[in-house]
């Protein structure tokens, strides 16, 4: 019971102590009810201090460097991200270049941007992209033909089309059809690319409360007079990509007797400011994920990332929130992007890791994907930026895996111990 639900419950009582002769009259009264409500909050305190203690122990047990045993799928379930790096090693075409990477280290989940618009922003070294005008366009190019050869048994990818432009405003009904069949039609593509194959395909969209908000770092305090219209907005945007990527697995699934495709297709939303929503800030988590029907939701962390407790709570609280679909039971959340700027934060890199690690696993959260393998993003103290590809790792805030020099991070190290030892 967290302490907002035990106050409500407090409060209740009081309110019906209330209405049975313990008035506000006189002051021998008022003191009593004074009294009452310090006893009530120090209760309260106690409650939460014992559930936060319950949720301590939890985590620990689930640190992976606590686990005799990690599990059997971890490999599956465990990876990280490959996009816009500032810095390559080969002369391979980046996209491919960083997916193999990523498998030499030793996890079977890789994260990949899907971009029609612009692929050359997401993997420019040694890459010449065609213009592409759809999703099913991309998939067909060289580099992403040879991506998904590639043996990962799951890919997630960061899926945005020309389409959806507009989703804010008022649209007629063939705007959301357009989309619906975007999203149909690349499902259908993987289903028949892998049908044979046990793979999961997760198609997701970027930062949602940064979406609905309009741009990264908006904290919506106050939010503006229309947010419960643009909450309803952001509704029908997802239920229309849910919807394609649904008819189109539906029918694969029927497709020819006893010829149930081994890959699945998935779509999923993402949120990124629960912790907002404790604020009383308007959020995704709130306002927008019990009012449309998900296969999944991904959390990209950072606003838990200062305690492993607080990552544990908001899991819990988008799952509380979720409406979902059948396919992942009880537990349709993972954790779709979660970083470490080793440059900014050197100290005890691994242990904040077992840490929040233990938290998602506790949680029984169904995917994790670290940001990133290298590092995108530049040191902001560096006047002038340096060029790109860096060359040391000072020049970048250290989300990586691999360094610009090639040598394992913090995080490179506990990771790809992590998948050697599962």
């Amino acid at each position: 019971m967290n302490r907002r639900t035990f106050l409500h419950l407090l409060a209740a009582g009081a309110a019906t102590s209330t209405q049975t002769g313990w008035g506000a009259q006189s002051g021998t009264n008022l003191h009593s009810s004074n009294l009452a409500s310090a006893e009530r909050d120090r209760l309260a305190g106690k409650e939460e201090e014992r559930a936060e203690k319950t949720i301590r122990e939890l985590i620990e047990a689930h640190r992976p460097s606590r686990l005799r045993q990690l599990p059997p799928d971890f490999k599956a379930r465990v990876g990280a991200s490959h996009v816009a790096g500032t810095y390559n090693f080969t002369d391979q075409p980046f996209l491919i270049e960083g997916a193999q990477r990523l498998l030499e280290l030793g996890t079977k989940l890789g994260k990949f941007y899907f971009t029609p618009a612009n692929p050359a922003r997401d993997y420019p070294f040694n890459s010449q992209w065609p213009k592409c005008g759809t999703f099913v366009d991309l998939a067909q190019t060289d580099y992403y033909r040879q991506l998904f050869a590639l043996p990962f048994s799951t890919f997630i990818l960061q899926a945005h089309s020309s389409v959806e432009g507009g989703w804010k405003q008022d649209q007629p009904e063939s705007f959301y059809e357009r989309i619906r069949e975007e999203f149909s039609a690349i499902t259908r593509h993987f289903y028949k690319l892998h049908r044979n194959r046990p793979v999961t395909v997760v198609l997701q969209h970027w930062e949602g409360d940064w979406l609905l908000r309009g741009r990264g770092g908006e904290l919506w305090n106050p939010p503006p007079p229309n947010w419960k219209k643009l909450c309803e907005q952001m509704q029908k945007w997802l239920a229309a990509r849910q919807a394609g990527v649904s008819r189109a697995r539906a029918a694969e699934e029927k497709t020819g007797a006893g010829a149930v495709p081994r890959c699945r297709v998935v779509h999923a939303t993402e949120v990124n400011r629960v912790v907002d929503l404790w604020k009383g800030i308007p959020t995704m988590t709130e306002h927008v994920l019990p009012g449309v029907e998900l296969d999944l939701v991904s959390y990209s962390s950072y606003d838990a990332l200062h305690d492993p407790v607080t990552l544990y709570k908001c899991i819990e609280e988008i799952k509380k929130r979720v409406r979902a679909t059948p396919l992942f039971g009880k537990n349709p959340v993972y954790i779709g992007e979660i970083g470490i700027p080793e440059n900014e934060r050197p100290q005890g890199v691994a242990e904040k890791w077992d840490k929040l690690l233990g938290a998602a696993l506790a949680a029984e959260v169904q995917f994790i994907v670290q940001w990133e393998l290298y590092c995108n993003e530049i040191n902001p103290k560096l006047k002038p930026a340096p060029a790109t590809p860096v060359k040391k790792s000072g020049d970048v805030r250290g989300f990586y895996l691999v360094r610009p020099d090639g040598s394992l991070s913090e995080a490179g190290k506990y990771f790809s111990g992590l998948w050697k030892r599962s």
